[in-house]
């Protein structure tokens, strides 16, 4: 394959309910969402990384997705309860050597920021750096210094923030959101995913005018080598947009790529280089 034609999907969901367990889903998300149909709406895509998807069952979701023949399956984001601290070493050693686990992640979007400052996080992330693995971070945007303060205690670990923090996209930021993004984005071990931005909007916004703003100043702050695309695909795809996953992969390259050089940065090289694959 001609390196110009490749293009990673950096932030992908599967699930099936009839095969895992998954307390959270609702509506629309509440079925199979399975590789035949992400591949049918984002047909450029040649890999893509699988991101966990909180079934109750997180030990077998890595062989569950490893066990549905998936061709562009380069790697598997796995959850690790970190903040067990030194307890999540064997965990992290199964997972480490699990085929096609290239990262992990723990959700915190949903956690205080008192659980930002538990020991026992601290603890667990480095242990994680010890593995080599790196860290996916889900965060809202009120929590970004918090993580700041977090990662900066980590200096050795890879980490890439999920969906720009989930900046406050419908109501507008009062300076917060950038400020505290760019300080995050002076760790040099942070990277960011240019994903996430459909379920922040109103209804009434219209896609590119909103979320370009936001995704530009994403871009500036870490930079193209340390920015990859992402569809969160199928969370990003619900009502009121139906926006396939290679439409948003799309937007954001033809948007904010201003030279060949960063459109194989964000499009590929960066997610590659990021997880080893």
């Amino acid at each position: 394959m001609n390196q110009v034609d490749r293009l990673i999907d950096s932030h992908v969901h599967i699930w099936d309910p009839t095969a895992l367990e998954y307390s959270w889903l609702y509506g629309e998300l509440d079925r199979p969402y399975l590789p035949a149909e992400y591949r049918a709406g984002a047909p450029a895509t040649t890999g893509v990384i699988y991101v966990e998807a909180g079934p109750a069952d997180k030990v077998g979701e890595v062989a569950w997705a490893e066990s549905l023949g998936w061709p562009e399956l380069l790697g598997v984001v796995a959850h690790a309860p970190l903040e067990k601290g030194r307890g999540v070493v064997t965990e992290l050693a199964a997972l480490r050597e699990a085929g096609r686990t290239v990262g992990i992640r723990r959700m915190l979007q949903d956690e205080p920021l008192s659980f930002f400052e538990d020991p026992g996080l601290l603890e667990g992330l480095r242990a994680l750096a010890h593995t080599g693995l790196p860290f996916d971070a889900c965060i809202r945007h009120h929590q970004v210094a918090a993580l700041t303060a977090l990662l900066a205690k980590v200096p050795e670990l890879p980490v890439v923030l999920d969906h720009l923090a989930k900046p406050p996209v419908a109501t507008g930021d009062d300076g917060t959101w950038e400020r505290d993004l760019r300080a995050l984005a002076a760790l040099p071990q942070v990277s960011v995913k240019l994903s996430g931005m459909p379920p922040e909007l109103r209804d009434d916004q219209e896609l590119v005018s909103a979320a370009r703003p936001w995704l530009e100043v994403a871009l500036d702050a870490f930079g193209a080598d340390r920015a990859m695309v992402g569809s969160d695909w199928p969370v990003s795809a619900m009502l009121p947009r139906r926006l396939a996953p290679g439409q948003w992969l799309s937007m954001v390259l033809d948007e904010l790529a201003a030279s060949p050089a960063e459109h194989e940065q964000l499009s590929w090289r960066t997610a590659s280089r990021f997880y080893a694959v």
